[in-house]
């Protein structure tokens, strides 16, 4: 994956290191029947008939495919899609690399594993609308939660995030960057740092455990560009598809009047306030 994917993944929800699996070849399963008595809410089209094949990132609480039956706040997602529209659910098993070819090659139908809506990636894909949002999360011992408060000290994020540049030009040499979470987890346990920042639902699991740690949403700071207009999040599908892009639009909007992103937001214990995604928009 070229560094700029790579960034369009990053904080998504986002590289949960210690969580992820990662694996150079792909496996499917199928996880559900259909009821023959079944009405679809639309005519979808999809690599196989009366199947969706889904490729999924092994990335809890987004998607977990190696340890038992597939869940995840995605997962569920795509399970009650499949279900609305009479459709097998197959889960093709990926890593974050392989997710996005799999959809272009025509080996999977959508993706799933917190991937931003970005424009590069709408040039390849076709990128649903957005579902939940990205945002930047700040974690130490003292709840600091603004970008003043933050200077000054000795503050840590993992290369490739979304917001890391913007890190590196405000905080300078009192940044230190880090190959993924595990490492910037070890370094603020150990006092080597004073502030982590990672994407706020990431750091929910990552950090969550930790009783003297204090997880808050960075303040809006005109110098770090994603506090203030937070990445979107979509279902990656195949480009061309306008069946399947009207079907899972439908759904979203559905989910969205009805209460079931809430419900399964609060199923995982994820915020339910990263549903306010505004108007749809692509990073650049």
């Amino acid at each position: 994956m070229n560094r700029h994917h790579r960034r369009a993944l990053a904080g998504s929800t986002t590289v949960l290191a210690t969580v992820l699996t990662l694996s150079a070849c792909t496996s499917s399963e199928t996880v559900n029947k259909v009821a023959s008595d079944c009405t679809p809410a639309h005519d979808v089209d999809t690599v196989k008939e009366g199947v969706l094949a889904v490729a999924a990132v092994d990335y809890f609480p987004v998607s977990v495919t190696s340890d038992g039956p597939f869940k995840g706040t995605e997962a569920d997602m795509v399970k009650d899609f499949a279900k609305q529209n009479c459709l097998e659910v197959k889960v093709v098993k990926v890593d974050f690399a392989g997710a996005i070819p799999a959809v272009d090659s025509g080996r999977a139908d959508i993706a799933i594993g917190g991937f931003y809506r970005t424009a590069e990636r709408a040039e390849v894909v076709g990128l649903s609308g957005p579902v939940y949002v990205d945002r930047l999360g700040a974690i130490s011992e003292d709840g600091l939660s603004s970008v003043n408060q933050i200077d000054g000290h000795k503050v840590g994020t993992v290369d490739g995030y979304l917001w890391t540049a913007d890190a590196k030009k405000v905080f300078g040499s009192d940044l230190s960057v880090y190959p993924s979470n595990v490492e910037m987890k070890a370094d603020l346990e150990a006092g080597r740092i004073d502030v982590a920042l990672d994407s706020f639902g990431g750091a929910k699991f990552v950090f969550g455990d930790e009783k003297d740690l204090n997880i808050e949403v960075l303040e809006p700071d005109d110098r770090i560009a994603s506090t203030k207009e937070p990445a979107q999040i979509g279902f990656p599908f195949t480009r061309g598809n306008t069946s399947l892009e009207t079907a899972l639009n439908d759904a979203i909007q559905g989910w969205q009047a009805d209460g079931t992103l809430v419900e399964i937001l609060e199923k995982y214990g994820a915020s339910t306030d990263i549903l306010d995604v505004g108007e749809p928009r692509l990073l650049n």
